[in-house]
């Protein structure tokens, strides 16, 4: 089932691709000048240096630096600005030889016209080879925590350590214990209060039926987070039917620290349908999902983005990309973004991104697709924007090459091209769901019925179509048909807690 195309203003925003002929870039971070343009950092997909890339507010390429020579493998984890020092910016990530031998973290230091001042390597107690993963952020106290995740070589230990803006190690630490391939560095970000070094896991019961495992990494006043891949295969039956739940603690989930007492987190789930006396598949669907916890861990609002993978028409899977708040002109708002994967066969893939607006409540305000005609859009950056709106870049692929994109929308989702196709997206939510289930559609809606996974009728509703009452109904998996008014039909799956 496609989604319906809508009609949009010619508001701000844009959607720029950008064809460096033989380097095949992608984008590693971004952020929004005091000028009100952008700095985009970018990576070559296939190990050459990376480089900077100044965008004006609509997106016109202005200039682009390389960090490192033909010889470094060159990327940028963060790219900040000072704001004690007017006019300068700061980049950090790693370099490495071309045989990946010895990695290490540098500092950049360069101006709003890309002008490198200085780019400073960090000198660590030992040689460390191929850094896997790699996040960064600025303090408040104006200098670097920066964390690491090795290969295979080092036993997949993490690094962590405190980089001053002149490049200084000034804190280091080795981290062993609970170290293996499963183990990735998602995000890190300053705790609101309190100095911590250590670490703890926290197991506990996500979206009524999945397991996460997670562990946060304390380093000082901040937290790196961890996730574990561990894979909880949740069942159900029902009558001839089998549902089962898989959840990924994946490289792709990611954190955000919205305020002092709330974290948002999101990661990815495989629903499945199945006989359970045969075992045949007949649908599966990989979504993301989004909670929200305090700060011990105990969920309190849950989300389900999904694909909805009923036709070959939509993506396999969605994987997360990041979450940014944004509380300019929209009260704390938070914007969530994924983008459409089919493993390992992209050009079978349907090219789309999903952006999705909620509240920290998880309260969805808008949820839009943004489709190229040509391009499988690989998202891998997100930031909120000053205008209220958000910006999103990564790489556009085809052909086994990918051009740098930048997508550029207004507080209401909407971009000023016909460069991109944009959709907006059929959306329930809560899903899983206790009580109440509301519904956004792109149309006046005519009728909403909800079926049992026999094909029983157990709600039909004609009136105040914006949300149904699921009181009193069996806890499970239920099929919800909407109707528009044009006739239209979409459906899409319920679990009701």
């Amino acid at each position: 089932m496609m989604p319906l195309a809508v009609a949009f203003p010619q508001q701000q925003g844009f959607f720029s691709l950008y064809d460096y002929g033989e380097k095949s870039l992608c984008a590693s971070s971004v952020i929004e000048t005091e000028s009100g343009g952008f700095i985009v950092a970018a990576y070559d997909y296939y190990n050459r240096p990376g480089e900077l890339v100044k965008l004006s507010d609509d997106g016109t390429l202005q200039k682009r630096v390389s960090i490192s020579d033909e010889n470094t493998v060159s990327f940028v984890d963060g790219i900040y600005h000072d704001p004690s020092a007017q006019g300068w910016y700061y980049a950090i990530g790693f370099i490495c030889k071309s045989n990946m031998s010895d990695c290490k973290p540098y500092v950049l230091r360069f101006d709003e016209d890309l002008n490198i001042s200085e780019r400073i390597e960090v000198e660590l107690p030992s040689v460390y080879a191929c850094f896997n993963m790699t996040r960064a952020i600025m303090t408040k106290e104006g200098d670097f925590l920066y964390a690491a995740s090795l290969n295979a070589q080092h036993g997949f230990h993490r690094l962590y350590m405190r980089i001053a803006l002149d490049g200084t190690l000034t804190k280091f630490h080795e981290e062993t214990s609970g170290c293996g391939t499963a183990i990735m560095i998602n995000a890190i970000f300053e705790f609101p209060e309190g100095n911590y070094f250590g670490d703890y896991r926290n197991s506990y019961l996500a979206q009524g039926y999945a397991t996460l495992c997670m562990r946060l990494f304390g380093f000082d006043d901040s937290f790196v987070f961890d996730t574990i891949h561990q894979y909880a295969n949740i069942t159900q039956q029902e009558g001839d039917t089998v549902y089962a739940v898989l959840h990924h603690a994946s490289a792709n989930g990611t954190v955000l620290l919205v305020n002092d007492t709330t974290l948002l987190f999101t990661d990815r789930a495989e629903e499945a349908w199945y006989h359970p006396s045969s075992g045949h598949f007949y649908d599966r669907d990989r979504s993301t999902i989004l909670f929200s916890t305090d700060m011990s861990g105990e969920i309190r609002d849950y989300l389900v983005i999904g694909s909805r993978n009923d036709t070959v028409e939509v993506p396999v899977s969605f994987n997360a990309i990041d979450m940014a708040k944004n509380d300019v002109l929209s009260m704390e708002s938070v914007y969530h973004g994924c983008y459409g994967n089919s493993g390992w066969i992209p050009d079978i893939s349907p090219y789309n991104l999903i952006l999705t607006k909620l509240d920290p409540q998880l309260n969805v305000k808008w949820q839009h697709s943004y489709t190229h005609p040509s391009k499988f859009l690989q998202a891998t950056y997100l930031m909120a924007t000053k205008d209220g709106g958000c910006l999103v870049v990564g790489g556009a692929y085809k052909d086994n090459h990918y051009d740098l994109f930048a997508l550029k929308v207004n507080s209401d989702g909407y971009v000023g091209t016909d460069e991109i196709i944009i959709t907006e997206e059929f959306c329930i939510y809560p899903n899983p769901v206790k009580d109440v289930l509301h519904i956004l559609a792109p149309e006046k809606l005519k009728s909403i019925e909800l079926y049992d996974l026999q094909g029983r009728l157990v709600r039909k509703q004609t009136q105040d179509l914006e949300s149904i009452e699921l009181q009193g109904l069996t806890p499970g998996q239920y099929v919800m048909k909407v109707t528009l008014q044009d006739g239209k039909v979409f459906t899409d799956k319920v679990v009701k807690e």
